[in-house]
């Protein structure tokens, strides 16, 4: 049963619940608040916005508390017309876990360095501190928005991803049918800050890469030797699935050596920019 909404994702009036640091550079933040218990449970590479509180506190009054909560071409609009100064801050996360039915999801943030505006928050948060979170609401029944992982009936996987799309790969690892299989590319800083290769399920195939400061990185290295050995099979495999995620320039050259060079179909390959050098994706 679905009510009448006029878009699939609401806004969620939360507060920080705890936080629990993961390793140097990751922290979970455990966000609650009584909305969340219609927070959809899609996991997987499911997007949220996350709106920062103002230095002084509080949320701009830019329609997006109205209820119900209004399609983006209207309250993002109003956001965009503020004052610099004056319009919180928004950035996009992938929940890490979801327990809609305790009114929690949990956020893992990588602290940047140097901080950006959404690493400073988290590692100042503290328990009580509100914000509010843009989230899929399972009163519009499942529509799919905000996911980019549709691998249909692939069982063979290559999944690419620095430490911003972390997240997102554990969640789709756990997806995975045992019977799967994945290749799983992921860069880090030169701290080596690595959360994820030590949960991995047995049936992914982790390698790690550091970043470096060349202009190919270490990942786009990476899935070019994974190319050599693997990229004719890809091709001509009709069960093979790839998600890329993570800084937008890098993500995008992979996805043009995977799609040209290699000849993978564009339609196996799903591709999202988190972030860009020098700034985030903020839309």
């Amino acid at each position: 049963m679905t009510s009448e909404r006029p878009w699939a994702y609401s806004a969620f009036r939360v507060e920080v619940r705890g936080s629990r640091r993961l390793s140097p550079r990751f922290l979970r933040l455990t966000l609650a608040g009584e909305s969340l218990r219609h927070f959809a449970p899609w996991g997987l590479d499911q997007r949220i916005k996350i709106v920062l509180p103002l230095s002084g506190g509080g949320i701009a009054e830019f329609g997006l508390l109205d209820e119900p909560t209004p399609h983006p071409s209207e309250w993002y609009s109003r956001w965009r017309a503020l004052a610099e100064a004056e319009r919180n801050v928004l950035r996009t996360y992938t929940p890490s876990a979801i327990r809609s039915e305790q009114g929690e999801i949990d956020v893992d943030f990588f602290l940047h360095e140097p901080a950006g505006p959404a690493s400073a928050w988290a590692a100042s948060a503290r328990p009580g501190d509100q914000l509010v979170v843009t989230g899929p609401d399972a009163r519009m029944g499942r529509t799919g928005y905000g996911i980019h992982w549709n691998p249909g009936e692939a069982r063979r996987f290559l999944l690419v991803a620095d430490e911003t799309a972390y997240p997102a790969v554990r969640n789709i690892l756990r997806s995975l049918a045992p019977e799967a299989h994945a290749d799983v590319l992921l860069e880090v800083t030169d701290h080596a800050d690595d959360v994820l290769s030590q949960d991995a399920p047995r049936n992914a195939n982790v390698r790690v890469s550091i970043r470096g400061k060349q202009p190919e990185t270490g990942v786009e290295t990476a899935v070019r030797d994974w190319g050599e050995t693997r990229g004719t099979m890809a091709r001509d495999d009709g069960e093979f699935y790839a998600w890329l995620a993570g800084e937008a320039g890098s993500i995008t050259r992979v996805r043009r050596y995977l799609t040209r060079d290699l000849g993978i179909s564009k339609e196996r390959v799903a591709f999202l920019g988190y972030w860009r050098v020098g700034g985030p994706l903020v839309g």
